[in-house]
């Protein structure tokens, strides 16, 4: 039997549809959504450090973002009672944007965003970032509720068109430049 390949996205693609209710209660759809641009985030499972130290950046930027006129909304593969126990119960600044859990992986399929083993061996060398996480912020590693192999991802979209601006399928579990290349063709750019 063939397996079936998933499909990255590129630039100049329409986004995916999708619909979906945020953990406020938000109904949220590609459709409802004005901004000029919109951030897609797509994470690993709610208890994963890495993970935690790109929510809390999230929160820390997310004024920025606003003011480009961005809206931020961010993807965790678990049980909407795990993403409040390990993000919103354990952030001390929490976020300001829309967290959607998809612990069936259905948002992550659409958008081409798969695991890896090899990309899992490479974040071995992001053990620093792992321990900041940890020590500084308090995110210390909780069960794997989710794929532990998937690999994060990112989309700019243009929240007129709803095309794909630029895509940012990591490296690694922990790619920091995938967010600073996606930002940055917006907030320098001003395509």
């Amino acid at each position: 039997m063939a397996s079936l390949r998933i499909r990255k996205l590129k630039a100049g693609d329409s986004t995916p549809k999708f619909s979906a209710v945020d953990m406020n209660g938000n109904k949220i759809s590609l459709e409802t959504i004005n901004a000029r641009y919109i951030l897609l985030v797509f994470l690993r499972y709610s208890g994963c450090p890495w993970c935690n130290l790109a929510i809390h950046r999230l929160t820390l930027e997310y004024p920025v973002f606003k003011e480009h006129d961005c809206e931020v909304i961010a993807f965790i593969q678990s049980e909407p009672a795990h993403v409040t126990e390990n993000i919103y119960e354990r952030h001390e600044i929490k976020p300001m944007f829309s967290i959607i859990a998809d612990h069936e992986g259905r948002f992550y399929k659409s958008f081409g965003v798969t695991s890896s083993l090899t990309k899992a061996v490479r974040s071995i060398t992001k053990i620093p970032a792992w321990v900041h996480a940890v020590k500084k912020h308090g995110f210390k590693q909780k069960s794997i509720d989710g794929n532990l192999f998937l690999v994060p991802a990112s989309f700019m979209i243009d929240g007129r068109t709803k095309k794909i601006i630029s895509t940012g399928y990591a490296k690694n579990f922990y790619d920091t430049e995938t967010f600073v290349d996606l930002y940055q063709n917006v907030f320098f750019n001003e395509l």
